[in-house]
């Protein structure tokens, strides 16, 4: 039968306001031995007998053995400091229990970036193509499979810096820069390819999930052109199929972007006819499978309500207020870094990994958690408090408005207690 003996290690994680990366080290109060005992007072003699008719008196009695001295005390722990309590335990079960260094990481959220490629990309942000003189107006729309270079002077869109697909590559830039080693990105083009294409769209990335992939995926957008349709459908659902084929136990998320109405259904020879009511099926099918969706808008869409559907149904809308939108509508590159690093807070701070317990007499199914000394409850319904993720008890996740005191940095401090585990 097991016995549970009072707290042997702390684990101390400091969060930042940003929410981008936290850090924590065990620690362990002193262990001090008890006093040795003093020794016993020696006994004292006895009294002298009596004297006998005709004798002499009788001799004292043997004086009393000295008591034995006090065995030493067993070491104790000190007191805990960050403890809610502050107290101080000497139970004799507990020696040499947790006496480790360990380290409590932020996890890092694998978020897959879904980037449009279809040709009114390279139109500017109220959708207006940009064009040579004398040369076809109407070129940029999503016109069919047209391959439009980029600012290439050809006689199609030449927004330059301007573009929509400028803007984009621009806030992918410096957020991805900056947050590479907090976040895993990944990208996947819709359509396919680098050089233009129709509705196709693979099931794998462009640049797979990983830490450290600024570089990899400003290549890739750099080397692509706007200049396909916007088949959001067939780019979400072969997102979901790649995202499964990852193994590790992070958090995944899908990061929509795109400037317009979704296209190229699953039947019919008309490609340019809507598949808004298909690409929402095909986002909601993406939440149930584990994988949510926020959704970000570039530009002057037209398509405000098939958008808004799309990030209700990905179970992320834009919540802060003053949003007029539940997807998060950008007009620019500012906008655009805006949107992009409030996603990533969003999805970046409330999850964190225990790794291994401590040593064999500890356990992370036997843990209290602590926000700046005050405990905060286990819920497991997920609603407010905190539970363990769904790849066991190496993780642990804060919700709804613990989440968000963590966020806004109410709680400062987060601590996680290891209880000895004693046999």
């Amino acid at each position: 039968m097991n016995r549970f003996a009072a707290r042997a290690v702390v684990i101390s994680v400091a969060t930042s306001l940003a929410g981008c990366g936290f850090a924590a080290k065990a620690v362990v109060g002193s262990m001090t031995g008890g006093a040795t005992g003093t020794g016993g007072a020696g006994g004292l003699g006895g009294a002298a007998g009596a004297s006998s008719p005709g004798g002499g008196p009788g001799q004292g009695g043997a004086g009393g053995l000295a008591g034995s001295g006090g065995s030493a005390g067993r070491t104790g722990y000190g007191g805990f400091g960050n403890l809610p309590d502050g107290g101080s335990n000497s139970n004799n079960t507990e020696i040499n229990c947790g006496q480790q260094s360990q380290v409590a990481m932020m996890v890092p959220p694998d978020i897959l970036i879904v980037q449009d490629r279809s040709g009114s990309m390279a139109n500017d942000d109220n959708d207006q193509p940009c064009v040579d003189a004398g040369t076809r107006p109407d070129a940029g729309r999503d016109a069919g499979p047209i391959l439009i270079p980029p600012f290439g002077g050809t006689g199609m869109s030449d927004c330059g810096p301007n573009s929509k697909w400028s803007q984009v590559t621009d806030a992918l830039t410096q957020v991805i820069g900056q947050t590479e080693t907090t976040v895993n990105w990944g990208l996947k083009f819709f359509a396919s390819g680098t050089t233009g294409g129709t509705c196709t769209v693979n099931d794998t990335a462009e640049v797979a999930v990983g830490p450290g992939n600024a570089t990899a995926i400003m290549t890739a957008v750099s080397n692509a052109v706007p200049g396909s349709y916007t088949p959001t459908r067939a780019a979400i659902t072969n997102a979901v199929t790649y995202l499964q084929t990852l193994t590790d136990a992070n958090p995944k998320f899908i990061l929509l972007a795109t400037d317009g109405e979704p296209n190229c259904p699953a039947t019919g020879t008309n490609q340019m006819t809507d598949d808004s009511a298909a690409a929402e099926q095909a986002v909601a099918a993406a939440l149930t499978a584990g994988f949510p969706t926020f959704v970000v808008g570039i530009g002057n869409t037209g398509g405000d309500t098939t958008l808004n559907a799309l990030a209700v149904a990905g179970g992320r809308p834009q919540m802060m207020p003053p949003a007029a939108s539940s997807y998060y509508q950008v007009n620019n590159t500012a906008d655009l870094v805006s949107a992009l690093k409030t996603i990533v807070g969003a999805v970046a701070s409330c999850t964190f990994k225990l790794g291994d317990p401590p040593n064999s007499m500890t356990n992370n199914d036997y843990i209290n958690v602590l926000g700046d000394g005050t405990v905060i409850k286990k819920d497991t319904t997920d609603t407010d408090g905190w539970d363990y993720t769904a790849g066991g008890n190496t993780q642990i996740q804060f919700y709804g408005p613990t989440c968000a005191s963590i966020m806004s940095g109410a709680i400062k401090n987060v601590t996680v207690t290891y209880t000895c585990v004693v046999n």
